[in-house]
């Protein structure tokens, strides 16, 4: 089974304006280099240097990435989110 990943209005563009999208990846490690592979647009926003990039927080059934073990399976139709970090305001 592939994973399923959750995109927010800001990255929507970058995959067609898709509000999901599948992505066939054995574990969170991999996550970067498949989303690379099959949607290079979507990588130029949230990858860099193989990795994350620092303004993209990733979540896995709605758990924290950055404290799940790099091994943690998605080959169980997990739902994984990308959500970029949010700034602004009124000064």
């Amino acid at each position: 089974m592939s994973a399923v990943i959750r995109l927010p209005s800001p990255l929507r563009a970058s995959v067609g304006g898709a509000t999901t999208v599948p992505i066939d990846v054995a574990d969170l490690r991999a996550l970067p280099a498949a989303i690379a592979d099959r949607y290079p647009d979507l990588a130029a926003r949230v990858v860099r240097d193989g990795a994350f990039g620092r303004f993209i927080t990733v979540f896995v059934d709605g758990e924290d990435a950055r404290f799940l073990p790099a091994e943690t399976d998605l080959t169980n139709a997990r739902v994984v989110e990308l959500l970029p970090a949010v700034s602004g305001g009124a000064g």
